[in-house]
């Protein structure tokens, strides 16, 4: 647990709850072998037909054992399912701090594997805790305490049962875990290709039916799905037979243990009352490590689900907030410079060069994917710290400003805005919730969504997001652009505005854009020569390096 620091910080959070639950279930544990042990010894006892008044003891006993498994069973339950959630409360919000700073800088996962991430493999962990870890250890304080019970009722049953409960809660688990890794890998490789495939089907599905390629993305489905359900079968195969070592192995340590009672009893060194008593025990404690052991066999993708959750707190940070933010002076005109900056990916530089936007300017960066185009614009919205070079607004080194200062004036909208599941009012109020009926569909009119707004019955009240964004891709972008227009910023990036769009609309949008923020900056990222029209700047990124070039250059290097 020392290596993994996010888990650690949430156990650490919770270890009272986690301590009050393992106390629990120590308490049921051992109430189950004393109501076993107990009871063997009433029901032995009672067979000799001795006066009443002597059973009064071992009747009493199991009353007790009996009221106190009930009664801690349901504390323990209670106790183990409230650390489990505080856990894994405190697991997310630590891997949401994690995400937040990765996801905008494009250095997380992809959306669908985000919440793939954040539900599967925190629930993984879930389990880790509350089915594996805390069954275990209660499960094996009473095996033990079984065993010096044994030994003080007859020593040799001791050294069996304790053969038994090392070949039961570490010798078949382990060797169990080491088959089933094979499998465990597979069903995460698998579950990841599916959960990948799903997420491009979501967003790419019109494109996948149109090009023909239904049948292949149907037929890779269907030959990730057998793969899965074959890993599957291994897994649950590996589980019967560590369920069948274990019955086998308490079957056995029964039988032995009978046979020693039996010597022990013939030799005269037992009372008869007790002859069950180790026997019964025995058992009783098996049992408990017996239902623990089957779920020790998907342990290591219990700890490589945790291993991928601190993954992601092992990248460097891709931005670093001052300890003491600079001020901004509000009545600035908002120049922006990023002069001689590196930026990197892993190690790798994916930009350099100079970029720089001041009032009045309409800016155009063109380039190859991958030329680092996003990773300007990224760059300009503090959601990047260059390795080398600087960054500054109105003079302000952004290493002295936090980010949201500097996004309080520089805006960027990418080319997938996210579409949040609720009406358009609220998609569009979550950029200016103060903002009136009017100004959002002026904003909408603005971001040519005006003819769209006017054929929807619902209007403003039209319900987006859900299962699928309730809008096309071109659709998408202009509510990303309106939103962006309501927030009035003094510096704005926008990320293939015109993506998807025809020509006409295209035109429009950008001669709207151009008004609105002709004493401001605007940089569009686009890859089309139609958005060069009116634009007073041009950059082109190659081969990871930004260079101004002329505005009227027919064509990029």
């Amino acid at each position: 647990m020392s290596r993994f620091p996010l888990a650690r910080a949430a156990v650490a959070g919770e270890r009272c709850g986690i301590g009050r639950a393992l106390a629990a279930g120590i308490a049921v544990a051992l109430s189950s072998v004393g109501l076993a042990g107990t009871s063997a010894w009433l029901i032995v006892r009672a067979a000799e037909r001795p006066a009443v008044l002597s059973l009064t003891v071992p009747m009493g006993l199991v009353q007790l054992f009996a009221l106190a498994k009930a009664g801690g069973r349901y504390l323990e339950r209670t106790t183990t399912h409230a650390a489990a959630l505080g856990v894994v409360g405190r697991l997310r919000a630590g891997l949401a701090r994690l995400l937040e700073p990765l996801v905008p800088a494009g250095l997380g996962p992809r959306s669908a594997q985000v919440v793939d991430l954040a539900v599967r493999d925190v629930d993984r962990v879930q389990d880790l805790v509350s089915a594996v870890m805390g069954p275990l250890i209660t499960s094996v304080v009473a095996g033990l305490v079984t065993v010096v019970v044994s030994g003080l009722i007859v020593p040799s049953t001791a050294l069996s049962l304790l053969v038994a409960l090392s070949l039961n809660a570490v010798v078949w688990p382990t060797l169990a875990a080491r088959t089933g890794r094979r499998g465990e890998a597979e069903l995460d490789a698998v579950r990841a290709e599916l959960v990948a495939q799903v997420d491009d089907l979501a967003r790419h599905g019109d494109e996948i039916v149109m090009a023909g390629g239904w049948r292949a993305w149907s037929e890779r489905r269907e030959r990730l799905e057998d793969r899965y359900d074959a890993a599957q079968r291994r897994q649950q195969r590996t589980t019967a037979l560590v369920g069948a070592a274990t019955i086998a192995t308490a079957g056995a340590s029964a039988i032995v243990t009978m046979l020693l009672v039996r010597g022990a009893l013939v030799g005269g060194n037992l009372s008869r009352s007790l002859i069950a008593v180790p026997v019964l025990a025995a058992l009783a404690s098996l049992e408990l490590v017996g239902t623990v052991a089957p779920t020790l066999v998907g342990w290591r993708g219990d700890w490589a689900a945790l291993g991928r959750l601190e993954a992601l707190g092992g990248r460097s940070a891709p931005v670093r907030e001052p300890a003491e933010s600079a001020s901004l002076d509000d009545t600035a005109s908002s120049a922006v410079v990023a002069r001689d900056v590196t930026c990197a990916y892993d190690g790798v530089a994916t930009l350099r060069g100079t970029l720089d936007l001041g009032p009045g300017d309409v800016a155009v960066v063109e380039g190859p994917s991958g030329s680092g185009k996003t990773t300007a614009a990224r760059l300009l919205a503090k959601f990047l710290d260059p390795l080398a070079g600087h960054v500054a607004i109105d003079g302000v080194d952004y290493r002295e400003l936090r980010g949201d200062q500097v996004r309080a004036r520089v805006g960027f909208v990418d080319d997938e805005p996210y579409v949040f599941a609720t009406t358009l009012a609220g998609n569009l109020r979550v950029a200016r919730p103060d903002a009136t009926d009017e100004e959002l569909r002026e904003a909408c009119r603005a971001a040519q969504l005006g003819d769209w707004l006017a054929a929807r019955p619902e209007g403003l009240d039209t319900p987006l997001g859900g299962a699928t964004t309730g809008l096309s891709g071109g659709e998408q972008r202009r509510l990303g652009v309106a939103r962006e227009l309501l927030r009035d910023r003094r510096v704005v990036v926008l990320d293939e505005p015109t993506e998807g769009l025809d020509d006409a609309t295209a035109r429009a949008l950008l001669a709207t854009l151009r008004a609105r923020y002709r004493d401001r900056a605007l940089l569009l990222v686009s890859h089309h020569e139609s958005d060069r029209e009116g634009a007073t700047r041009r950059f082109v990124t190659r081969d990871g390096w930004v260079r101004e070039v002329s505005a009227t250059t027919p064509d990029s290097p």
